[in-house]
C-alpha cells in the first residue's frame, strides 16, 4: 500500500500539476497518442469531454487515495467498461507512464524521483484494479 509520505506526494503534485495546466490531461492524450498510436481508435475525433472524464476520475482517485477501498468498485467498473473499448493490459502500461510524464511537466522542478514512486504504485494498484474489473467483467 501506499505511504502517507507518498499520497501526500501524489495529491500536492496533482493539485500543482492542475493549477499550472489547464490542458493537462489533453497534452496527455496527445501524448499518449504518439506513444501507443493503436489506441487512438478507440477515442473519438474531438477528446475534449474524454479529457473531462479522466480529469474527474482522477479527481477522484487523488481525493481517495488515503482510502483507496473507497475506490475499488468504481475502478473495477471503469475496468470492465475499458474492456469493451478494447483496452488491454499492455495499455495500462503505457497510460501510466505518460500521465507519470505528463504530470512531471506540469509541476516543473519541483518534481523528485519520489513523485515519480509515488505516482507509479498508486497507478499499478489503479491499473491492477480496474483490469481485475475487466477480468471479472469477462468471465
Amino acid at each position: 500500500m501506499l505511504t502517507t509520505a507518498q499520497t501526500d506526494l501524489i495529491q500536492n503534485s496533482f493539485a500543482t500539476a492542475i493549477s499550472s495546466r489547464d490542458d493537462l490531461v489533453t497534452d496527455f492524450y496527445h501524448a499518449l497518442f504518439a506513444k501507443a498510436p493503436s489506441v487512438r481508435g478507440m477515442f473519438a475525433d474531438d477528446i475534449s469531454g474524454q479529457s473531462e472524464m479522466l480529469t474527474a476520475t482522477l479527481q477522484l482517485a487523488v481525493a481517495e487515495i488515503r482510502n483507496l477501498e473507497a475506490l475499488i468498485e468504481p475502478l473495477r467498473e471503469l475496468g470492465a467498461k475499458h474492456a469493451e473499448y478494447g483496452a488491454e493490459p499492455a495499455h495500462y502500461a503505457a497510460v501510466s507512464e505518460v500521465l507519470v510524464e505528463s504530470l512531471q511537466g506540469a509541476v516543473g522542478p519541483t518534481w523528485t524521483p519520489e513523485h515519480t514512486q509515488a505516482w507509479t504504485a498508486a497507478l499499478t494498484v489503479i491499473a491492477q484494479t480496474m483490469l481485475d474489473g475487466a477480468a471479472a467483467a469477462d468471465q
